[in-house]
């Protein structure tokens, strides 16, 4: 008995060194904590389906952060609504040394919407820890249970799921029938040497010591550039409701059954409203843009998310009631008026962001984050932005354009892609005529036009009042100093989708004098060094430029009398792979003439082709900020 007590007495105190060892931030290996925000110490994540119509995901994790950035990393929370529960939360906090410090409870867990202000109701909320460390590093172990009725949306894994956090150890395991087909979508396995282990109705992957990864200007996105699994299967259910996907047209076919169809339900008096307002337009466009002008001039966009998922559009005679829906229910609405007059519209699921994120189309499954309408005009399809009360009829800014979308037709769904705007269509130019004065005062009128992806910049310059408008120019031209502007015209042609603005500036003191001379910039609305991109010792991917652009300046100076021009700075021309710069000098009496054309080509470009890139960017900033001298007489 007295060497068992001597035994216990001499291991447990070695038991409880170990494990504070395992849990302290001074042990995490330097490889992975060197200059990140936070290391994911292990993580254990499972997705239980093996119940019918159910998804049981349980997390472990234990992460030490390292400063205030890294407490995104840890994401202690738990969603829930109508149709899940959170049958267990927890979290511990342990010091730098691995002791533990505070403990909390389901209970101490905040309970608060999961949707912000400008939802006006949803069944979502969320658990969530508030938790404000006194001092760093810390770690933080996290364990969540949570039952759902869905099992449509099973999220992608992805060990590294932040820029500049490691990972020690990352475990991803789906259990479910062995009777159900599981499909994977996997990316980036073998480069970070992610082990995969398979048996019937039960996969698991696992990641160990991946270093952090480094953000980097215009590189692709982090699920693009690390370890990626996504898995979905043939069956699913959305709040308890039963889907199928298989394929995309008996998916789309699903959705518009169970989701959309039995909300269409107009009453008799709207339908002849939309009718009588349509009757005498001569064609089915002229039909559906005064259908779009119908519905902006009486909705507004407001959140709603309930009913299956929040996936469900509310219906459209509540739309028409209360004038106001979120991008499920407008596009609903303003489809249900179009059936009334006779034009064939159809409900579009789709990623909204300015990165054109397409849906994985080899992934048949619940996915995107917004919907839109498309609107079949003989053979083309124009697609609208019903959430905007200021979006031209057919156009698709930087949040929707160029992308694979899910249409949902009478036949089933269709991948499609939006409107996608070409590099001549994406032109962005200016014009000045401007007087320079013996004082080296520069004024006159500046004039610019917007068409394509840069119209989306400009759309609601009109709604600005004019102190923000005029700040709005302070901004777009920093590199101008004392300039003030006046007397702004701003012209939206919806129709051409085209916008206009004419200005007066006045810029004090822009030439710098040089004796009884004066030298002078030729272009005021030149770029400066703050656009360079970044510089990188170690780069580790390549760029993309999303769109192709056509900048176009052309720049009048009307120099004072009394005054000549010594020489002109040289004309050039540079072009690379990614771009093209041009700017060219011309001097006729006492006007100089500075023409500039700045061309991006849209396409993905190597990480050898990065340094071009910057160098491309010095060479503009070089030639812009050339300056002249102005000789008096």
């Amino acid at each position: 008995m007295a060497r068992k007590l001597i035994f216990l007495l001499f291991v447990i105190p070695l038991l409880t060194h170990s494990q504070q060892l395992e849990l302290s931030a001074l042990t995490v290996d330097p490889e992975l904590s060197d200059g990140a925000d936070s290391v994911l110490r292990h993580e254990e994540i499972t997705f239980d389906l093996s119940d019918e119509g159910k998804l049981r995901t349980t997390i472990s994790r234990l992460v030490t952060v390292y400063n205030k950035a890294g407490l995104s990393d840890v994401k202690a929370y738990a969603g829930y609504d109508n149709n899940s529960k959170v049958s267990g939360i927890e979290a511990v906090i342990y010091t730098v040394t691995g002791v533990e410090k505070d403990k909390f409870k389901k209970r101490d867990f905040k309970d608060v919407s999961a949707v912000s202000g400008g939802t006006l109701y949803a069944d979502s909320r969320v658990l969530y820890l508030d938790y404000t460390p006194t001092s760093y590093p810390f770690t933080i172990q996290f364990n969540s249970e949570r039952v759902s009725e869905t099992t449509a949306f099973l999220w992608p894994w992805m060990p590294v799921s932040r820029y500049a956090s490691g990972t020690e150890y990352s475990k991803f395991t789906i259990i479910h029938n062995p009777e159900d087909t599981l499909h994977i979508k996997e990316t980036n396995l073998e480069k970070f040497g992610i082990t995969k282990e398979e048996t019937p109705g039960k996969t698991t992957w696992v990641a160990k010591n991946l270093e952090p990864v480094t953000f980097e200007y215009r590189s692709k996105g982090l699920d693009e550039r690390v370890p990626r699994v996504k898995c979905f299967f043939d069956k699913f259910y959305l709040a308890g409701v039963p889907g199928i996907a298989g394929n995309w047209k008996d998916f789309g076919k699903w959705m518009n059954e169970k989701l959309v169809k039995d909300t269409q339900d107009l009453d008799a008096v709207t339908i002849a409203e939309i009718q009588e307002l349509t009757k005498d337009l001569p064609n089915d466009e002229a039909k559906a843009r005064a259908v779009y002008q119908f519905v902006q001039d009486k909705v507004r966009y407001i959140s709603v998310q309930v009913e299956i998922g929040g996936w469900k559009p509310m219906l459209a005679s509540d739309v028409q009631r209360l004038s106001y829906g979120d991008c499920k229910a407008l596009s609903n609405y303003t489809q249900s008026l179009l059936n009334a007059v006779g034009v064939k519209s159809y409900y579009t699921v789709l990623y909204g962001d300015r990165g054109k994120e397409s849906l994985e189309t080899d992934v048949v499954a619940m996915q995107g984050n917004h919907a839109i309408l498309g609107v079949q005009l003989g053979d083309e399809i124009k697609f609208l932005e019903c959430t905007s009360q200021e979006t031209p009829f057919g156009y698709m800014g930087r949040f929707t354009d160029d992308r694979e979308v899910l249409l949902l037709t009478e036949d089933g769904g269709r991948i499609v892609k939006t409107t996608k705007y070409d590099q001549e269509d994406n032109t962005d130019i200016l014009n000045a005529n401007l007087v320079l004065d013996e004082t080296g005062n520069l004024s006159g009128e500046v004039a610019r036009e917007a068409k394509g992806i840069f119209y989306a910049d400009r759309m609601n310059l009109d709604r600005k009042d004019d102190k923000d408008l005029s700040d709005y120019y302070y901004e777009t031209w920093s590199g101008i100093n004392s300039l003030s502007v006046s007397d702004i015209k701003l012209n939206n042609n919806r129709l051409d989708v085209v916008y206009d603005e004419k200005l007066n500036c006045d810029i004090t003191g822009y030439t710098t004098s040089v004796s009884d001379n004066m030298l002078v910039r030729a272009n005021p609305f030149a770029l400066s060094r703050e656009a360079i991109p970044p510089r990188y010792r170690d780069r580790k991917t390549g760029f993309v430029n999303l769109r192709g652009t056509i900048e176009k300046q052309n720049i009048e100076i009307i120099i004072p009398e009394g005054y000549v021009v010594n020489a002109l700075p040289e004309s050039v021309e540079y072009t690379e792979e990614f771009g093209t710069y041009q700017v060219s000098y011309k001097l006729e009496g006492d006007k100089l003439t500075c023409k500039r054309m700045l061309k991006f080509n849209e396409g993905d470009f190597t990480v050898e082709a990065y340094e071009k890139y910057r160098d491309f960017y010095k060479t503009i900033v070089k030639h812009d900020n050339q300056k002249l001298l102005i000789e008096k007489i």
